[in-house]
């Protein structure tokens, strides 16, 4: 049985370990965080000694205890490891507790004694944006001309869209694990998907340097972009403690401690404004988006840009005008989500089809067919991007088919004319999405090949397994590119001593990055090792073969070789059996001040349509039937990229038509538990869910000619979405917007309801 293999039973047994389960030392200290319960207020007194009198208490730790900086940030340096004369959210860490139980630290914390002046805390997101309480600068994009676009249109639309957050919900919270050396290093054991970012923000606050820590991250229980910069407190804040008792220290949040804590998706506020022709062409369209970044930055500049570089999602828009404003409040920050920032803003443009369609009266799949980006004409994107290798149409025309969807149509209409309270609706949603980080620098990476005596490898990479197959398909690049069978190949965890200065695994792109740099380190291993072999044995090296762990000339394949007597005998003679090898994404520029550039290697397209049913009477809905068509290239392992579309499209199910982050009017997170937030379950699946690659479109400059999964196929949810609105249309053609998420409520509220 091959690594992978051992790894999915391990993990469906429930072996997995992840960080809370790592053995820990003997002496291991448990960490605590003393949070504020103000959104807002500045801090006139803190009295721990009544805390530190409990026994098993070893520290108790305030912003004034941190030996290095007391900031940190991914992009901007704002956000507080604790928080010094001001709270800005509830939830803040403003204490850190060490003891000998959790037990105790708990009693500690309870013994606290924190005096606030509470002061009138930033909720409303109209209220940051009228104040402009703007972390960073608004971004921008002009492309055309909006005015003239509207003024030679047959229709003109306005409207808004309340775009609601989600929680990442993962598996496993956020949590590490910090254990002091005595040569005056740390180890650090940490749920992140940046290792990096981690050690940097650890140095930082401890004040030495980073060479000195050490950050080991195995297999973790989902990510979803959640640990792509908010795993820095546990890590911080553990390495903290650990420092100062000069012990172990392991913290790890609970499940109410991680929602009230960390940040979400942005919710945002759009205003928008679309300009159409009676044969259902856009001419013009503009947007205002107000993002709800939090207390701080985050990465919320970058989500923010890739919202600005998806506005199109897969149309042609001659003229487009959008700013897009960053407005802070006192909530906890928010941050990466799958889709970083595409989502919100791919919804908007998907609403306006529809608002399209029910202007013209012309079908809504059909609308959006006549919008899609072409493969000679109307085929750049607003931020000055040729769309290339476009098969938007010929993915289209296969889901038409495969889908059966004028037939259905016609059969939904039917229904509906004789079903008075319980209607069906179908949507169809293509996506068109970007594949790099839009901060250039971001796509690289780095590999480590090392071939042991028995002929087996041992691969090291930067990218991090949360779930999405990442270590399968390392494994399965390295056994292809070598020629040696997958029970050979062993990938070790990540680990910023072996691989440094790595980036997040994020933005879709770790099998690509990682992928190359490892296929790279085997092609130099490789040849070394086949101008030996052809030497030893006397094959031309054209005729070379490896394959299932031997070697062999072609023009005599029934006489093969071992790889591991090969790899002895070149050890013998002193041949180097690792290599280390380094990528970076060619051809990617983006300058920020215009808003121009090709901030993308390439695009992954596809294609989803849903049909649903919903009960007037109570505002259910059920999911009859899903249909996806997905580009993957030349899937590296189809099972494992069917699943990731599963997944993603559940998961943007969730955010569409259930899952609702629920505030007080004091910034309190109510709805911070699986108690009190709904993520789908299994009796949300739709009924029906096929899911097909598109096999006719390889990229040959992908690793293995493959395309990336992760991110796009959130999209294909928004068909959710949206039919359920093309429902509630068949029941009261006048209904009021539907805004995010589509709960129950809004569905009703929608269909009982009438425009003026």
């Amino acid at each position: 049985m091959d690594q992978a293999t051992k790894r999915i039973a391990a993990h469906f047994t429930g072996q997995t370990r992840f960080v809370d389960d790592i053995d820990k030392p003997a002496n291991t200290l448990f960490g605590y965080i003393v949070k504020s319960e103000i959104a807002y207020g500045k801090i006139e007194s803190i009295n721990i000694k009544q805390a530190k009198t409990v026994e098993g208490v070893c520290a108790i730790l305030s912003w004034r205890d941190i030996p290095g900086k007391n900031s940190m940030g991914a992009v901007f340096d704002d956000e507080p490891v604790l928080a010094e004369d001001y709270v800005e959210f509830i939830g803040q860490a403003v204490l850190l507790i060490a003891a000998e139980s959790k037990k105790a630290a708990v009693e500690a914390a309870s013994r606290v004694e924190i005096v606030i002046k509470e002061m009138n805390p930033l909720l409303d997101i109209e209220e940051s944006f009228a104040k402009k309480r703007f972390p960073f600068d608004p971004l921008h994009i002009v492309s055309g001309d909006v005015n003239s676009g509207f003024k030679n249109s047959d229709f003109v639309i306005e409207g808004e869209l309340n775009i609601g957050g989600q929680e990442h919900f993962y598996l496993e919270t956020n949590g590490a694990i910090s254990i002091p050396k005595a040569d005056g290093t740390l180890l650090v054991y940490s749920s992140t998907q940046n290792p990096s970012e981690n050690q940097l923000i650890i140095s930082h606050a401890l004040n030495i340097e980073s060479s000195k820590i050490e950050v080991v991250t195995d297999v973790i229980g989902g990510g979803f972009g959640g640990k792509e910069t908010q795993s820095n407190w546990c890590a911080v804040w553990s390495s903290l403690l650990a420092v100062n008792c000069n012990r172990p220290v392991s913290m790890v949040l609970d499940r109410r401690e991680d929602m009230l804590i960390t940040g979400k998706r942005h919710p945002v506020k759009v205003n928008y404004k679309a300009g159409f022709n009676k044969n259902g062409r856009i001419n013009s369209y503009s947007s205002r988006f107000l993002f709800d970044v939090g207390f701080s930055a985050d990465l919320s500049r970058s989500i923010i840009e890739r919202a600005l570089l998806h506005l199109d999602n897969s149309y042609y828009i001659p003229a487009v005008k959008s700013d897009l404003y960053p407005c802070q409040t006192n909530r906890s920050s928010n941050t990466a989500f799958r889709g970083f920032g595409a989502p919100q803003a791919i919804a908007v443009i998907e609403y306006i089809m529809d608002e399209i369609s029910g202007k013209t009266g012309i079908d809504q799949a059909e609308v959006r067919r006549r919008n899609l980006y072409g493969k000679r004409v109307r085929n750049r994107a607003p931020y000055g991007q040729m769309i290339k290798d476009n098969i938007l149409g010929d993915l289209y025309s296969e889901l038409m088919d495969s889908s059966d969807y004028r037939e259905r149509v016609k059969q939904i209409k039917e229904f509906n004319s004789r079903s008075q309270w319980k209607k069906r609706g179908i949507s169809v949603v293509p996506v068109k999405f970007g594949i790099s980080f839009t901060t250039t620098f971001l796509n690289q990476g780095a590999a480590l090949v090392n071939l042991y005596k028995d002929g087996s490898l041992a691969l090291h990479q930067g990218g991090v397994e949360m779930g999405q197959g990442l270590y399968d398909k390392i494994i399965e690049i390295a056994s292809r590119e070598f020629g040696i069978v997958k029970e050979a190949v062993r990938i070790c965890s990540t680990n910023t001593m072996v691989i440094p200065n790595t980036s997040a695994t994020a933005a879709s792109t770790g099998s690509d990055i990682n992928g190359h740099a490892i296929k790279l380190a085997i092609d130099s291993l490789k040849e070394r090792l086949t101008a030996f072999a052809s030497n030893l044995y006397g094959i031309d090296i054209a005729d070379l073969v490896w394959e299932n762990s031997t070697v062999y000339s072609r023009k005599k394949a029934d006489v093969r070789h071992p790889l591991p007597e090969l790899i002895q005998k070149a050890y013998l003679a002193r041949v180097s059996l690792s290599e280390q090898a380094y990528y970076k994404t060619p051809g990617i520029h983006f300058d920020r001040e215009i808003s121009r550039g090709e901030p993308f290697y390439y695009y992954v397209c596809g294609i989803s349509m849903s049909e649903v049913e919903v009960d007037f009477l109570t505002g259910s809905h059920t999911v009859q039937r899903t249909d996806i068509v997905h580009d993957a290239g030349e899937s590296i392992d189809p099972l494992i990229d069917k699943g990731q579309i599963e997944g993603a499209f559940i998961q943007c199910l969730g955010w569409t038509t259930m899952e609702e982050l629920i505030y007080n009017d004091k910034g309190l997170l109510l709805t911070a538990g699986p108690d009190s937030y709904k993520i789908p379950g299994i009796a949300d699946i739709p009924k029906e869910f096929r899911i097909s690659l598109y096999k006719y479109n390889p990229f040959k400059d992908g690793i293995l000619k493959s395309r990336a999964v992760g991110e796009p196929p959130f999209i294909y949810g928004l068909s959710v979405w949206l039919a359920i609105k093309q429902a509630i249309c068949s029941f009261n053609s006048g209904h009021l917007p539907l805004d995010l998420p589509a709960t129950k409520e809004r569905i009703l509220n929608s269909a009982y309801s009438y425009e003026e």
